[in-house]
């Protein structure tokens, strides 16, 4: 008989089960059109339901298995005994539920339905900002004869070295679709945007139309042709501008700099090819390294990888309506522990690339922006140094999203902080009960000069080759506030501000100087405009949503981490 499995939510499954005779459920709770069902925790009626089936059971009953993946962990034998009634119970039927591809038993010879689109990306519901994690690797978009995931690979590395995007041809309507909507499913806009052109007038591209990844939406393109090519060659120009030098599209981001992979969406492609417009888009196929611009056609050529038929998910076209009109939904503004995904402190070790890099609030579609203390040139980060620029009234927002999300990702052995509040305003009230807060005069100089000698002692280069060496050296932040005011009236400390911005970055000295205007020493700026909040990495602007409690935060977490 033809083993099943079944990926998506009860609801769908309920559907696709229905007017199906003879069903034997294990699962929780009951499922409608189910006479029997065996819950998973009574291991004696779910023992004997198997043996029952071992034996060959009725003819054409069917053993229902609902989400595997609870079920299997309640039962670690029943995967073997499921295998055995699959391979030798010739008249009876295995279905299996669950809610994602990767949830499914190995090595069980089942013909695989995705009935759920978001059940193909392993998830439950979309949210922008739950949703919108992808990587510019690969997207699932079905399922193959043999009942494996179908994932595109939209990379590749050039001469083994550089990666950059790969151009892809699929004839079939369902898996252009696919294909498509998972990469806006998965990437937001600031990742991912698209251009559609479709050579007559068709509905290949219905619904997806209206996300907010859509550039623009070239209709009967065969009749306008030049026009098209001319914007096409136009972004392709100011794409290869903006990353210059770089060597691909992917190291221009490792600079922050935000410029999304483009995908040329084309229906029709066989009556465009001899046209100007086919032209321009084999131009532009051969910068796909530095422009990002990548072409999906739904016709085989050259310069094309081809993407092979497979099983969509059978709401494809219901996910096509409803899921780009709840992108513009609005996303609610994350308060502090859930922009962090962590209620309290976590004091951990991470590997270095994570190392004093924390989010300090979300941008426009709720994904997280982060600021990096670590250096540009030392370990691909956005410091050393930073600004905090706002009005008087409205700094400490910007200083206790940045300063309290170090201290939550670092102990005080990783992380010292010195706080100078020149104006005494208790701008850094709630910071300073920390453990992380060195107290009284700190001879900032003197701590550099420490610092050197102990790396030298050492023989090491930086604070990073000292820490690989296994031996413990704290970053310590500087944070001064009114740094402008306190120059002006002490302008021995302007030796202190030179000496920490040139050398800091290699013996762990950051400097987050704060006051209304900006300063000379930041490579990152928090800043507050009439829109709001804005982080800026040399040409990055990015605008940031602040976590709403971050007042509560600042009397609370500092207490717990001294009390811990």
């Amino acid at each position: 008989m033809n083993h099943l499995a079944l990926i998506g939510p009860a609801a769908l499954v309920t559907r696709r089960l229905a007017g199906t005779q003879g069903v034997y459920r294990i699962g929780r709770g009951a499922l409608p059109g189910v006479a029997v069902t065996f819950e998973p925790g009574d291991e004696r009626r779910r023992q004997n339901l198997l043996a029952w089936f071992e034996r060959g059971a009725e003819p054409g009953a069917t053993l229902l298995v609902d989400d595997w993946k609870y079920c299997s962990d309640t039962d670690p034998g029943l995967a073997d005994s499921v295998r055995w009634i699959a391979a030798a119970a010739w008249n009876v039927r295995v279905v299996v539920t669950a809610r994602s591809l990767d949830e499914l038993p190995d090595r069980v010879p089942l013909r695989v339905e995705v009935l759920d689109f978001l059940a193909l990306h392993g998830m439950t519901r979309f949210t922008k900002a739950l949703s919108w994690k992808g990587r510019w690797w690969k997207v699932p978009v079905g399922v193959g004869p043999g009942g494996e995931p179908v994932a595109v690979r939209l990379t590749h590395f050039a001469d083994e070295k550089w990666r950059t995007g790969s151009h892809l041809s699929a004839p079939a309507r369902g898996t252009f679709r696919s294909l498509v909507l998972g990469l806006m499913t998965t990437h937001s806009p600031k990742l991912f945007q698209a251009v559609f052109i479709d050579a007559h007038d068709t509905d290949a591209f219905a619904g997806l139309d209206r996300a907010p990844h859509v550039m623009a939406h070239h209709r009967d393109a065969a009749g306008d042709c030049a026009r098209i090519a001319a914007e096409l060659r136009a972004e392709s120009e100011r794409r290869l501008e903006v990353v210059g030098n770089t060597w691909t599209i992917f190291d221009h981001r490792g600079f922050d700099q935000v410029l999304p992979q483009l995908l040329v969406c084309v229906t029709g492609f066989a009556d465009l090819a001899a046209t100007e417009l086919g032209e321009a888009l084999l131009t532009i196929a051969r910068d796909v390294r530095q422009s990002g611009m990548q072409l999906l056609l739904d016709a085989p050529h050259d310069v094309a990888l081809p993407i092979g038929d497979c099983e969509v998910p059978a709401n494809l076209d219901e996910a096509a309506e409803s899921l780009p009109r709840s992108m513009h939904d609005p996303e609610p503004v994350p308060d502090f522990s859930t922009l962090h995904e962590a209620p309290a402190h976590s004091w951990r070790p991470r590997p270095v690339k994570l190392q004093y890099r924390v989010p300090v609030g979300v941008d426009e579609h709720g994904q997280p922006v982060e600021i990096d203390l670590k250096s540009q040139h030392l370990q691909d980060g956005m410091g050393p140094h930073g600004d905090v620029v706002a009005p008087d009234g409205r700094r400490a927002e910007g200083i206790r999203a940045l300063v309290l999300g170090q201290m939550l990702r670092h102990s005080p052995q990783d992380l010292q902080v010195v706080l100078i509040d020149f104006h005494g305003g208790g701008i850094f009230a709630g910071l300073d009960g920390a453990p992380h807060v060195r107290h009284g005069i700190v001879d900032l100089l003197a701590d550099h000069e420490l610092r050197t000698a102990t790396l030298a002692d050492a023989r090491h280069r930086t604070i990073w080759e000292h820490r690989a060496a296994g031996f413990a050296l704290p970053e310590l932040l500087v944070c001064v506030d009114g740094v402008h005011g306190l120059l002006a009236e002490r302008p021995e400390f302007a030796e202190v501000l030179a000496t920490l911005a040139a050398a800091g970055r290699t013996y762990g000295q950051h400097l987050l100087l704060s006051g209304t205007t900006p300063s000379e020493y930041a490579s990152y700026r928090l800043e507050l405009t009439g829109t709001g909040w804005t982080r800026r990495i040399g040409r990055s602007v990015e605008q940031v949503v602040l976590p709403t409690d971050l007042h509560d935060v600042v009397w609370s977490l500092p207490i717990r981490m001294a009390e811990s």
